[in-house]
């Protein structure tokens, strides 16, 4: 038996009208929360690629001071060696001049010596020629005073 409403609907009719709106409210309601899910969605991928090109930056960022920390360092470091090359041929050097002085320095008091040795041998032979001339006049002195003392005493 249908029971007929003012409007001329039956309350089934209107039941099932009901859940069509019921429905479509619910859709619309899911399409909402989906929309609303799909705008959060889009703006943590916003964000997390704007975090990730954040991070690429900061490491790029970091990259190139370390790129520019070891340029220092390595140019630093050349000029070290470079420094200490030059240090060592200085070094050497003035020991390749230590030794040419020294050995001027020994060849000068070799001559020296030899001279002073020459000089003293010199002086030596001319004292004993010295004293060989004293001792022959000497000689030749006791000779004519005997020869002489002979004449006296032997005429």
């Amino acid at each position: 038996m249908d029971q007929t409403t003012p409007a001329g609907q039956s309350g089934a009719a209107r039941e099932g009208h009901e859940e069509l709106l019921e429905a479509q409210r619910q859709g619309r309601q899911l399409k909402e929360t989906i929309a609303a899910l799909r705008s959060r969605l889009e703006e943590a991928e916003a964000g997390h690629a704007s975090a990730v090109q954040a991070a690429l930056a900061v490491g790029a960022d970091e990259i190139r001071i370390l790129r520019t920390t070891i340029a220092t360092l390595r140019d630093e470091l050349q000029s070290l060696q470079t420094a200490k090359e030059d240090a060592v041929q200085q070094a050497v050097a003035a020991g390749h001049d230590e030794a040419h002085q020294l050995h001027l320095t020994i060849q000068t008091l070799r001559d020296q010596l030899e001279r002073e040795l020459y000089e003293q041998r010199d002086g030596l032979a001319r004292q004993q020629k010295s004293s060989l001339d004293e001792m022959k006049q000497l000689h030749d002195t006791i000779a004519a005073l005997r020869a002489k003392l002979e004449n006296n005493h032997g005429s």
